[in-house]
Protein backbone atom coordinates (compact mmCIF):
# COMPACT_ATOMS: atom_id res chain seq x y z
CA UNK A 1 0.00 0.00 0.00
CA UNK A 2 1.11 3.34 -0.79
CA UNK A 3 1.11 6.50 1.04
CA UNK A 4 2.33 9.51 -1.40
CA UNK A 5 0.88 12.88 -2.49
CA UNK A 6 -2.47 11.84 -4.96
CA UNK A 7 -5.50 14.42 -5.41
CA UNK A 8 -6.44 12.85 -8.28
CA UNK A 9 -10.11 11.40 -8.23
CA UNK A 10 -12.40 14.04 -8.01
CA UNK A 11 -14.88 14.72 -10.08
CA UNK A 12 -13.67 16.20 -13.37
CA UNK A 13 -16.18 19.44 -13.62
CA UNK A 14 -14.49 20.90 -10.48
CA UNK A 15 -11.42 22.11 -10.12
CA UNK A 16 -9.49 20.20 -7.38
CA UNK A 17 -9.62 21.72 -4.00
CA UNK A 18 -13.74 23.48 -5.29
CA UNK A 19 -16.91 22.27 -5.93
CA UNK A 20 -20.62 23.62 -7.20
CA UNK A 21 -21.15 24.24 -3.29
CA UNK A 22 -18.25 25.07 -2.48
CA UNK A 23 -14.22 24.84 -1.60
CA UNK A 24 -12.48 21.36 -0.34
CA UNK A 25 -10.79 22.52 2.92
CA UNK A 26 -7.32 22.78 3.48
CA UNK A 27 -7.38 20.36 5.92
CA UNK A 28 -9.31 17.87 3.76
CA UNK A 29 -7.11 18.38 1.36
CA UNK A 30 -3.80 17.27 3.86
CA UNK A 31 -5.30 14.43 4.66
CA UNK A 32 -6.04 13.42 1.08
CA UNK A 33 -2.31 14.09 0.43
CA UNK A 34 -0.84 11.92 3.91
CA UNK A 35 -2.85 9.39 2.82
CA UNK A 36 -2.59 8.86 -0.90
CA UNK A 37 -6.86 9.00 -1.36
CA UNK A 38 -9.34 10.25 -3.90
CA UNK A 39 -11.79 11.19 -1.30
CA UNK A 40 -11.38 12.46 2.40
CA UNK A 41 -13.68 9.03 3.24
CA UNK A 42 -12.78 6.47 5.84
CA UNK A 43 -14.38 3.02 6.02
CA UNK A 44 -14.99 2.07 9.75
CA UNK A 45 -13.42 -1.32 10.39
CA UNK A 46 -15.96 -4.08 10.70
CA UNK A 47 -17.04 -5.56 7.20
CA UNK A 48 -14.45 -7.97 5.81
CA UNK A 49 -11.30 -8.19 3.62
CA UNK A 50 -13.51 -7.99 0.42
CA UNK A 51 -15.07 -4.91 1.97
CA UNK A 52 -11.62 -3.04 2.71
CA UNK A 53 -10.10 -3.97 -0.71
CA UNK A 54 -13.42 -2.39 -2.35
CA UNK A 55 -13.15 0.97 -0.78
CA UNK A 56 -9.28 1.18 -1.15
CA UNK A 57 -9.78 0.62 -5.02
CA UNK A 58 -12.04 3.23 -4.99
CA UNK A 59 -9.91 5.48 -3.52
CA UNK A 60 -11.38 5.92 -0.25
CA UNK A 61 -9.49 4.87 2.91
CA UNK A 62 -10.20 0.90 3.93
CA UNK A 63 -10.05 -1.19 7.09
CA UNK A 64 -10.27 -4.18 8.67
CA UNK A 65 -10.54 -4.86 12.51
CA UNK A 66 -7.89 -7.36 13.93
CA UNK A 67 -8.34 -7.37 17.77
CA UNK A 68 -9.54 -10.98 17.59
CA UNK A 69 -7.60 -11.82 15.11
CA UNK A 70 -4.39 -14.59 15.66
CA UNK A 71 -0.76 -13.34 15.09
CA UNK A 72 -1.65 -15.64 12.00
CA UNK A 73 -4.44 -14.87 10.86
CA UNK A 74 -3.47 -10.76 11.06
CA UNK A 75 -0.44 -11.62 8.94
CA UNK A 76 -2.41 -13.51 6.19
CA UNK A 77 -5.02 -10.89 6.13
CA UNK A 78 -2.83 -7.57 5.66
CA UNK A 79 -0.48 -9.62 2.65
CA UNK A 80 -3.92 -10.78 1.12
CA UNK A 81 -4.83 -6.59 1.16
CA UNK A 82 -1.51 -5.50 0.04
CA UNK A 83 -1.32 -7.85 -2.60
CA UNK A 84 -5.10 -6.55 -4.25
CA UNK A 85 -4.81 -3.15 -3.93
CA UNK A 86 -2.72 0.28 -3.88
CA UNK A 87 -5.11 1.95 -2.68
CA UNK A 88 -4.76 2.70 1.70
CA UNK A 89 -6.25 0.96 4.65
CA UNK A 90 -5.73 0.91 7.94
CA UNK A 91 -5.94 -1.86 10.85
CA UNK A 92 -8.20 -1.28 13.80
CA UNK A 93 -6.94 -2.36 17.45
CA UNK A 94 -9.74 -2.04 20.30
CA UNK A 95 -7.38 -1.32 23.33
CA UNK A 96 -9.96 -3.01 25.61
CA UNK A 97 -7.91 -5.71 24.40
CA UNK A 98 -4.32 -6.51 23.92
CA UNK A 99 -3.18 -6.86 20.39
CA UNK A 100 -1.90 -9.53 20.02
CA UNK A 101 -1.41 -9.66 16.36
CA UNK A 102 0.18 -6.14 15.79
CA UNK A 103 3.80 -7.08 15.63
CA UNK A 104 2.92 -9.40 12.54
CA UNK A 105 0.72 -6.90 11.52
CA UNK A 106 3.20 -4.22 10.74
CA UNK A 107 5.41 -7.12 9.41
CA UNK A 108 3.55 -7.90 6.91
CA UNK A 109 3.47 -4.28 5.72
CA UNK A 110 0.36 -2.41 7.73
CA UNK A 111 1.42 1.03 7.14
CA UNK A 112 -1.55 2.66 8.95
CA UNK A 113 -3.10 1.30 12.80
CA UNK A 114 -6.22 3.19 14.09
CA UNK A 115 -6.73 2.34 18.35
CA UNK A 116 -9.60 2.80 19.63
CA UNK A 117 -10.76 2.67 23.42
CA UNK A 118 -7.99 3.37 25.31
CA UNK A 119 -4.16 5.01 24.10
CA UNK A 120 -1.55 2.91 23.19
CA UNK A 121 1.57 2.86 25.43
CA UNK A 122 5.50 4.00 24.19
CA UNK A 123 6.06 0.46 23.48
CA UNK A 124 3.53 0.39 20.82
CA UNK A 125 3.72 3.58 19.40
CA UNK A 126 7.92 3.10 18.96
CA UNK A 127 6.92 -0.48 17.03
CA UNK A 128 4.68 1.39 14.77
CA UNK A 129 7.35 4.17 14.26
CA UNK A 130 9.99 1.71 13.56
CA UNK A 131 7.88 0.36 10.73
CA UNK A 132 7.23 3.47 9.14
CA UNK A 133 3.94 3.46 9.53
CA UNK A 134 1.57 6.59 10.65
CA UNK A 135 -1.17 5.66 13.46
CA UNK A 136 -4.12 7.81 14.48
CA UNK A 137 -6.85 7.51 17.90
CA UNK A 138 -10.30 7.39 18.59
CA UNK A 139 -11.38 10.05 20.47
CA UNK A 140 -14.00 11.27 22.50
CA UNK A 141 -13.79 14.79 23.88
CA UNK A 142 -10.77 17.42 23.91
CA UNK A 143 -8.79 15.73 27.23
CA UNK A 144 -8.67 12.36 25.13
CA UNK A 145 -7.81 14.34 21.95
CA UNK A 146 -4.82 15.77 24.12
CA UNK A 147 -3.72 12.40 25.15
CA UNK A 148 -3.93 10.97 21.43
CA UNK A 149 -1.66 14.21 20.49
CA UNK A 150 0.91 14.16 23.41
CA UNK A 151 1.33 10.45 21.42
CA UNK A 152 2.09 11.16 18.53
CA UNK A 153 -1.34 10.54 16.53
CA UNK A 154 -1.12 11.32 12.91
CA UNK A 155 -5.09 11.63 12.35
CA UNK A 156 -7.62 11.60 15.20
CA UNK A 157 -11.11 10.28 15.00
CA UNK A 158 -14.03 11.88 16.62
CA UNK A 159 -16.60 9.88 17.47
CA UNK A 160 -20.34 11.27 18.40
CA UNK A 161 -22.82 8.78 20.30
CA UNK A 162 -24.76 9.03 16.90
CA UNK A 163 -21.92 6.09 16.01
CA UNK A 164 -22.87 2.57 15.27
CA UNK A 165 -21.13 -0.07 17.35
CA UNK A 166 -19.50 -0.03 20.19
CA UNK A 167 -19.63 3.32 21.06
CA UNK A 168 -16.56 4.97 23.13
CA UNK A 169 -18.73 8.68 22.54
CA UNK A 170 -19.81 10.73 25.79
CA UNK A 171 -21.78 13.35 23.94
CA UNK A 172 -23.03 13.65 20.23
CA UNK A 173 -20.89 14.48 17.48
CA UNK A 174 -20.94 18.10 16.88
CA UNK A 175 -20.81 18.83 20.42
CA UNK A 176 -18.10 16.67 20.23
CA UNK A 177 -16.05 17.82 17.34
CA UNK A 178 -15.65 21.70 17.70
CA UNK A 179 -13.96 20.75 21.02
CA UNK A 180 -11.31 18.11 19.87
CA UNK A 181 -10.84 20.25 16.54
CA UNK A 182 -9.83 23.25 19.14
CA UNK A 183 -6.88 21.18 20.19
CA UNK A 184 -6.17 19.28 17.11
CA UNK A 185 -4.77 22.15 15.59
CA UNK A 186 -2.79 20.88 12.10
CA UNK A 187 -3.53 17.28 12.93
CA UNK A 188 -6.69 16.11 10.70
CA UNK A 189 -9.69 15.13 12.48
CA UNK A 190 -11.91 12.90 11.03
CA UNK A 191 -16.03 12.74 11.72
CA UNK A 192 -17.75 9.50 12.79
CA UNK A 193 -21.30 8.78 13.92
CA UNK A 194 -24.29 8.73 11.80
CA UNK A 195 -22.94 9.65 8.87
CA UNK A 196 -24.54 7.86 5.86
CA UNK A 197 -24.88 10.55 2.95
CA UNK A 198 -22.28 13.11 0.91
CA UNK A 199 -24.98 15.68 2.68
CA UNK A 200 -23.93 14.62 6.46
CA UNK A 201 -20.09 14.36 4.79
CA UNK A 202 -20.16 17.96 3.35
CA UNK A 203 -21.19 19.10 6.94
CA UNK A 204 -18.69 17.59 8.53
CA UNK A 205 -16.27 19.07 6.41
CA UNK A 206 -18.57 22.65 6.68
CA UNK A 207 -17.93 22.33 10.66
CA UNK A 208 -13.96 22.11 10.29
CA UNK A 209 -13.57 18.07 10.23
CA UNK A 210 -10.94 16.78 7.61
CA UNK A 211 -13.14 13.86 6.74
CA UNK A 212 -15.82 11.32 7.93
CA UNK A 213 -16.02 7.73 9.03
CA UNK A 214 -18.79 5.84 7.72
CA UNK A 215 -19.29 2.53 9.27
CA UNK A 216 -23.14 1.39 8.81
CA UNK A 217 -23.37 2.39 5.12
CA UNK A 218 -19.94 1.02 4.03
CA UNK A 219 -21.45 -2.49 5.74
CA UNK A 220 -25.08 -1.96 3.66
CA UNK A 221 -22.92 -2.99 0.45
CA UNK A 222 -22.71 -5.98 -1.50
CA UNK A 223 -18.87 -6.69 -0.12
CA UNK A 224 -19.58 -6.49 3.21
CA UNK A 225 -19.23 -9.93 4.63
CA UNK A 226 -22.43 -9.19 6.98
CA UNK A 227 -24.94 -11.54 6.64
CA UNK A 228 -27.72 -11.22 4.20
CA UNK A 229 -30.61 -11.06 7.08
CA UNK A 230 -28.49 -8.26 8.85
CA UNK A 231 -28.33 -6.40 5.70
CA UNK A 232 -31.64 -6.22 5.13
CA UNK A 233 -32.41 -4.91 8.54
CA UNK A 234 -31.00 -1.87 7.76
CA UNK A 235 -32.79 -1.22 4.63
CA UNK A 236 -35.56 -1.74 6.40
CA UNK A 237 -34.68 0.65 9.39
CA UNK A 238 -36.41 3.79 10.07
CA UNK A 239 -36.28 6.83 12.40
CA UNK A 240 -35.57 6.24 15.86
CA UNK A 241 -34.88 2.24 14.86
CA UNK A 242 -31.40 2.37 16.94
CA UNK A 243 -30.91 2.31 20.79
CA UNK A 244 -28.09 3.26 22.76
CA UNK A 245 -27.85 0.70 25.43
CA UNK A 246 -25.49 -2.10 26.90
CA UNK A 247 -28.25 -4.81 26.49
CA UNK A 248 -25.71 -7.21 23.81
CA UNK A 249 -22.97 -7.38 26.52
CA UNK A 250 -21.41 -11.15 26.52
CA UNK A 251 -18.25 -11.11 25.45
CA UNK A 252 -17.75 -7.15 26.27
CA UNK A 253 -19.33 -4.73 28.63
CA UNK A 254 -19.55 -2.23 26.43
CA UNK A 255 -21.89 0.48 25.72
CA UNK A 256 -23.47 0.42 21.71
CA UNK A 257 -26.14 1.43 19.39
CA UNK A 258 -27.90 -1.68 17.87
CA UNK A 259 -31.20 -2.10 16.01
CA UNK A 260 -34.03 -2.65 17.93
CA UNK A 261 -34.76 -6.00 17.82
CA UNK A 262 -36.68 -9.13 19.42
CA UNK A 263 -33.76 -9.38 22.08
CA UNK A 264 -33.72 -5.81 23.67
CA UNK A 265 -37.62 -5.99 23.71
CA UNK A 266 -37.65 -8.78 25.72
CA UNK A 267 -35.00 -7.41 27.87
CA UNK A 268 -36.27 -3.62 28.32
CA UNK A 269 -39.57 -5.11 29.12
CA UNK A 270 -38.78 -6.64 32.29
CA UNK A 271 -37.01 -3.24 33.43
CA UNK A 272 -33.35 -4.01 31.82
CA UNK A 273 -31.77 -6.55 34.46
CA UNK A 274 -28.31 -7.51 34.95
CA UNK A 275 -26.81 -10.38 33.81
CA UNK A 276 -28.08 -13.33 35.29
CA UNK A 277 -31.60 -12.11 35.50
CA UNK A 278 -32.45 -11.56 31.67
CA UNK A 279 -34.80 -13.57 30.08
CA UNK A 280 -33.46 -16.03 27.29
CA UNK A 281 -30.14 -15.71 28.50
CA UNK A 282 -28.71 -18.89 28.02
CA UNK A 283 -30.63 -19.59 24.75
CA UNK A 284 -28.48 -20.26 21.53
CA UNK A 285 -29.83 -18.36 18.78
CA UNK A 286 -27.27 -19.09 16.16
CA UNK A 287 -24.45 -20.64 15.07
CA UNK A 288 -21.30 -19.18 13.12
CA UNK A 289 -19.61 -20.83 9.89
CA UNK A 290 -17.27 -22.80 11.57
CA UNK A 291 -20.33 -24.37 13.81
CA UNK A 292 -19.13 -22.02 16.93
CA UNK A 293 -22.60 -21.39 19.49
CA UNK A 294 -23.83 -18.29 19.71
CA UNK A 295 -25.78 -17.07 22.53
CA UNK A 296 -28.83 -14.13 23.08
CA UNK A 297 -27.46 -11.62 24.07
CA UNK A 298 -23.61 -12.01 22.37
CA UNK A 299 -21.56 -8.72 21.21
CA UNK A 300 -21.26 -11.16 17.79
CA UNK A 301 -23.13 -9.89 14.74
CA UNK A 302 -24.44 -11.51 11.96
CA UNK A 303 -22.11 -12.69 9.42
CA UNK A 304 -22.28 -14.39 6.43
CA UNK A 305 -22.31 -17.92 7.22
CA UNK A 306 -24.76 -17.78 10.20
CA UNK A 307 -27.24 -20.15 10.89
CA UNK A 308 -30.91 -19.49 13.04
CA UNK A 309 -32.14 -16.71 14.56
CA UNK A 310 -30.05 -13.80 13.40
CA UNK A 311 -32.16 -10.78 13.77
CA UNK A 312 -32.14 -11.57 17.08
CA UNK A 313 -28.79 -11.36 17.69
CA UNK A 314 -26.55 -7.66 18.16
CA UNK A 315 -26.97 -5.72 14.78
CA UNK A 316 -25.31 -2.81 14.98
CA UNK A 317 -26.32 0.33 13.27
CA UNK A 318 -25.55 4.57 13.35
CA UNK A 319 -28.24 6.80 13.95
CA UNK A 320 -28.28 7.39 9.74
CA UNK A 321 -29.63 4.02 9.40
CA UNK A 322 -32.88 5.48 8.06
CA UNK A 323 -31.19 7.01 4.91
CA UNK A 324 -30.19 3.45 3.49
CA UNK A 325 -32.09 2.19 1.43
CA UNK A 326 -30.41 0.07 -0.89
CA UNK A 327 -27.42 -2.22 -1.56
CA UNK A 328 -25.07 -0.70 -3.70
CA UNK A 329 -21.32 -1.59 -4.94
CA UNK A 330 -18.95 -0.01 -2.84
CA UNK A 331 -17.97 1.76 -6.25
CA UNK A 332 -21.90 3.20 -6.71
CA UNK A 333 -21.51 4.37 -2.90
CA UNK A 334 -18.79 6.62 -3.05
CA UNK A 335 -19.88 7.98 -6.61
CA UNK A 336 -22.90 8.79 -5.34
CA UNK A 337 -21.66 10.11 -1.72
CA UNK A 338 -19.48 12.66 -3.34
CA UNK A 339 -22.31 13.51 -5.89
CA UNK A 340 -24.12 14.12 -2.91
CA UNK A 341 -21.55 16.38 -1.58
CA UNK A 342 -21.14 18.08 -4.83
CA UNK A 343 -24.47 19.32 -5.23
CA UNK A 344 -26.78 20.44 -2.38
Amino acid sequence: MGVGASLSGFNSSSTIGQSPVGIISERSKKLMMLFNLKYPIFQAAPGGEELAIAVSNAGAMGAIQLSWASPEEAYKMVTRINAATKGSFYVNYILNFKPESLDKALEAGASIVEFSWGMPNQTIVSKIRSSNAKFGIQVASKNSAKSALDLGADFLIAQGIEAGGHVQAISTLYNTLPEILEVAKNIPVLASGGIATGHDIRTAINTGASGAVLGTRFIATKESNIHDEYKNSLIQAGENSTVFTNCFNKGWSAQHRVLKNKTFQMWEAVGCPLPGYRPGENDIIATTRDGVKVERYSIRSPAKGFQGQLTELAMYAGDGVNKIKDLPTVNELIQRLWNEYENK
